[in-house]
């Protein structure tokens, strides 16, 4: 099993709210730090977790949070009110979510870290843990390894080495900054598991997480969700993990428009809308143009008519962007084209302010489902592809479709197409979706000598073991001119 599947939710269920355990609960002194510890029937290993707790190397507050036990679990906690644990209980069965929320309420740290009640810190968890801290980080994370009816070690990688979207590889007990824990809105229970990876998805946005040190010593057995789970894990998580990333992924829609079509204009503008409104997410996409007209009449026709579908958008940039090429032959026309848009490109990259970008030119006229499909198809599975595109055909060449494989260092055009989708090497920039923080982060001009900035692309993304696929259902109509639309 792998890290991510092993560390994506542990116990409980959803609610909120509770009540301080009356007699047994103690005043919250200030300190810098809080451990929230949360759990229900966990008796029989709750000492050892509250012990690993209070004997932290640094002053740590610690609080204890029962989600209505049946057991013993709160006659064990109360042994350690006299040491200054704090003792808060749900008396209705709420889940290990609102335990958590409850005890972040009630705690007094600038920094919450959570603890199962099944699991044990080293002595400097919370030390190393603090040492990784530094301002404007949302939260740090660690490793972890098993004890009990299992012997494993789940080496997290540093930030950015593995793409967060992909698989979780941040576990519960990370140390979540307050500030960066509340305005991600705390912890969630939308599927019934996957927390740690939902709130790391959440609190991610807000600055760069850092990697600590820390080793958390993860409980192994019977009752565990590791061990309950088993090998359902990784088919119930190919269902799960692409419902948590649409519920969070943000998606921009990016255009170079250099208005060579302007009669094309309203019906582009208007099926890029339609595709867009259909797609299935929590937040409207924004839009993002860079604007290359020549005249200041193809950027008025282009302003009114984004202007149009404005409602479509969570927000709309029309960027200037304008630059003249130059050139004496074919040649140096074509390197001048893969030249700017290589840049313009890159820029537009950086412009884009969503997880997953759609990259849309300005002659191409994508079907009603082409966003939604695309958007599906790149989310799906247990691990993800990197890029997805939709089909269109050459408009050089019409028999040819825009895409394919490499061979030997020559590239091998498409002419007819499966029913199902399937990996290429390669295609064009016309209908392209990605996740931002899995491409290559700059365009290149040039394979070799040959001008071809989405070539360059593809294989540089081919080289780091990417995955790029083409969906047959996505047939869009690429424009000769306005009076010829190729496919369908």
């Amino acid at each position: 099993m792998s890290f991510g599947s092993f560390m994506q939710g542990l116990h409980g269920s959803a609610g909120t709210a509770g009540r301080v355990a009356g007699a047994l609960a103690r005043p919250a002194a200030p300190s810098r730090m809080s451990i929230i510890i949360a759990a229900r029937n966990y008796g029989a290993f709750l000492a050892a977790a509250i012990e690993s707790a209070l004997g932290q190397t640094v002053p740590c507050q610690v609080l204890y949070v029962d989600d209505s036990s049946s057991d013993n679990s709160l006659e064990v906690a109360g042994r350690y009110v006299d040491r200054g644990l704090i003792l808060l209980e749900q008396r209705e069965h709420r889940g290990v979510t609102a335990a958590r929320n409850l005890g972040a309420a009630r705690a007094a740290g600038d920094y919450l870290l959570f603890l199962d009640g099944d699991d044990v810190l080293t002595a400097d968890f919370v030390a190393c843990h603090l040492e990784a801290m530094r301002p404007g980080c949302p939260f740090v994370y660690g490793s972890a390894r098993t004890f009990g009816d299992a012997a494993l070690y789940w080496n997290a990688p540093e930030w950015g080495e593995v793409s967060l979207w992909q698989t979780n590889f941040v576990h519960t007990s990370s140390l979540w900054a307050r500030w960066a824990f509340e305005a991600a809105g705390g912890w969630r229970d939308d599927e019934k598991t996957l927390w740690d990876w939902d709130l790391a998805l959440r609190s991610a946005r807000l600055g760069t997480p850092r990697r600590s040190r820390a080793l958390l010593n993860y409980r192994y057995h019977a009752g565990s969700w590791s061990a309950t789970i088993g090998e359902r894990s990784e088919q119930r998580l190919e269902y799960l993990k692409p419902r948590v990333r649409r519920r969070h992924a943000r998606l921009s829609v990016g255009v170079v428009f250099s208005g060579r079509l302007p009669e094309l204009v309203p019906a582009w503008m208007s099926a890029i809308a339609q595709a867009v409104h259909l797609i299935d997410t929590p937040e409207r996409p924004e839009l993002v143009v860079l604007d290359n007209s020549p005249t200041e009449t193809l950027h008025e026709i282009l302003a009114r008519e984004v202007d149009r579908f404005r409602l479509a958008f969570s927000s709309i940039r029309i960027l200037p962007y304008r630059r003249e090429l130059f050139w004496t032959n074919p040649k140096e026309r074509l390197d001048a084209i893969a030249r700017f848009l290589a840049a313009a490109y890159t820029c537009l990259r950086t412009e884009m302010r969503g997880d997953v970008h759609w990259l849309i030119e300005d002659d191409i006229l994508v079907p009603p489902w082409a966003g939604n499909d695309l958007f599906t198809a790149l989310l799906s599975g247990y691990t993800t592809p990197q890029a997805v595109a939709g089909c269109y055909r050459n408009r050089h060449r019409p028999e040819q479709i825009v895409g394919g494989f490499w061979r030997d260092g020559v590239p091998e055009e498409l002419t007819a197409l499966p029913a199902v989708p399937f990996e290429v090497d390669y295609t064009g920039t016309g209908c392209l979706m990605y996740w931002a923080d899995q491409v290559p982060a700059h365009w290149g001009s040039h394979v070799g000598d040959i001008p071809a900035h989405d070539w360059e692309w593809c294989l540089r993304l081919q080289a780091k073991e990417g995955r790029l696929l083409l969906l047959p259902e996505v047939r869009c109509g690429h424009a000769v001119d306005a009076a010829n639309i190729l496919w369908p």
